[in-house]
């Protein structure tokens, strides 16, 4: 008797949702389905024996063609209110272009409202031509054929699929509004900021490099052709004439800036006067009332750091103005560092991607890219790491594509993922520079302790995955 009334339940419960998801494709909330993917993966767990269904879309934002997947098992769902056969014909499409019959055997098309009575099999053959196996009758489903599963489940198993079921419903047909509203609670939220030191001393010493003489050498040893330039890039030259190159220091008024004394720093030593070389405490410039002498501090560390990271293998992009992962040797078709977040785990962060319609071509090299920028806040001093991508075609130059590569990544990246990546950068300049005993650290990212009543944590796409 019980499972007669478990079933006269489900069968009343289903018909609802059908209807309201018909009534809202009637007012032109095609939508709908993005409120129920989550909500589905209970019962289509139970219904279909998938332990491990996730929703793709929190993997990995606006996944393609498919929404629900269980990698172990290899059974995907598209969740749809549309019941129409271009829809069919769309989502099989993107499915074998991203060459998903890989990764998963089955492919279930679930729609919310009714499905058609029928759907042209040869149209669907046309499409799928052989690569992998797709019934129209078995696999294009709606809620009703769910409803039809159920039967054969135990009477336990239909209670809780009819539990979740009401859940998605709502006591008042809201289905879209199933979850508790919390009050506002403590917070604990991770920053981009990393707390840096660096060294307590900065030695000034008079240029004595002749710029004329300098300009010319550069024009007939360097084919230096730039009509616009500033003495900076003469001192620059004049390193890269002298056959010793430095990042770090800069110039001002005549004047070199360096965290290292110049007189025993041979790409230093040959651009100046050494009897004019004056030690300051950093502080000093730090807290100067001319802004100017806090800006020399912070290109000094950010020039210093270009030397710091090559050794790293971490280039700099002048035209991005961003540090991005090289590849360690010449040859290597891809870079993966291990690192502990919430648990040890490896990134990628170079890779070479091939041109897939002429496979002998490279079509852009991918590092995970950054810029730093200094703050001062209280009495420390912090880095605020950006995470980004850089493609090139070279490993140096940026690729002509760039800017399509980039945007498309972007669109992919959730707040998880950005999250985790800055987190990586962090921990990677914190231990690779204690490792190389440098003047120059940075801490892991700060966290902040708040109440912010308009943030629910719930409301985050999170990405926990530490591996990219």
């Amino acid at each position: 008797m019980e499972t007669i009334n478990v079933e006269n339940e489900l069968r009343e419960v289903v018909s609802r949702i059908t209807c309201q998801v018909n009534l809202a494709t009637k007012q032109g909330r095609l939508d709908v389905n993005l409120s129920l993917e989550d909500a589905l993966i209970p019962v289509l767990k139970e219904v279909f024996s998938l332990a491990r269904l996730v929703n793709l879309n929190a993997k990995q934002k606006n996944f393609p063609g498919i929404d629900l997947g269980d990698e172990h098992d290899r059974v995907a769902f598209q969740v749809t209110s549309t019941s129409g056969l271009d829809k069919v014909k769309k989502t099989l499409n993107v499915f074998i272009e991203h060459g998903f019959e890989s990764n998963f055997d089955e492919l279930f098309i679930l729609i919310l409202s009714e499905k058609q009575k029928s759907y042209s099999q040869e149209a669907i053959d046309k499409i799928v031509q052989g690569k992998f196996e797709f019934d129209a009758k078995r696999q294009i489903i709606d809620l009703s054929d769910i409803l039809a599963k159920t039967t054969s489940l135990r009477l336990p198993a239909q209670k809780r699929v009819l539990h979740e079921f009401k859940l998605i419903l709502g006591d008042i047909d809201g289905y879209l509004q199933y979850t508790d509203v919390k009050e506002p609670e403590q917070k604990t939220l991770t920053t981009n900021l990393a707390k840096i030191t660096f060294p307590d001393e900065v030695f000034i010493a008079e240029v004595s490099i002749d710029f004329e003489e300098t300009l010319k050498r550069a024009r007939q040893e360097l084919a230096f052709k730039k009509r616009r330039y500033n003495k900076k890039t003469l001192v620059r030259l004049a390193m890269v004439l002298n056959g010793a190159m430095s990042d770090g220091w800069t110039f001002h008024e005549g004047k070199l800036f360096s965290f290292v004394n110049p007189e025993f720093d041979n790409s230093l030593r040959q651009l100046i006067d050494i009897d004019t070389i004056e030690p300051i405490q950093t502080s000093e410039l730090l807290e100067s009332e001319f802004e100017e002498y806090r800006n020399i501090v912070k290109e000094l560390i950010k020039n210093s750091f270009k030397g710091e990271l090559a050794d790293l293998s971490i280039g700099f992009n002048s035209l991005e103005n961003c540090f991005y992962f090289l590849p360690e040797r010449e040859d290597d078709e891809a870079r993966k560092i291990e690192w502990i977040g919430k648990k040890k785990a490896i990134r990628t962060v170079f890779e070479k991607k091939m041109n897939s319609r002429s496979p002998e071509k490279v079509l852009y090299f991918k590092h995970i890219s950054f810029t730093l920028s200094f703050v001062n806040i209280g009495c420390d001093w912090y880095c605020l790491i950006v995470p980004s991508w850089l493609y090139t075609y070279n490993c140096y130059k940026k690729s002509l594509g760039h800017e399509k590569f980039l945007s498309k990544q972007k669109r992919l990246d959730t707040s998880g993922t950005v999250r985790n990546i800055t987190r990586f950068i962090a921990y990677f300049l914190s231990t690779e520079l204690d490792k190389k005993n440098s003047a120059f650290r940075v801490s892991q990212l700060e966290i902040l302790e708040c109440e912010y009543p308009d943030f629910d944590a719930e409301d985050v796409i999170e990405d926990d995955s530490d591996e990219s």
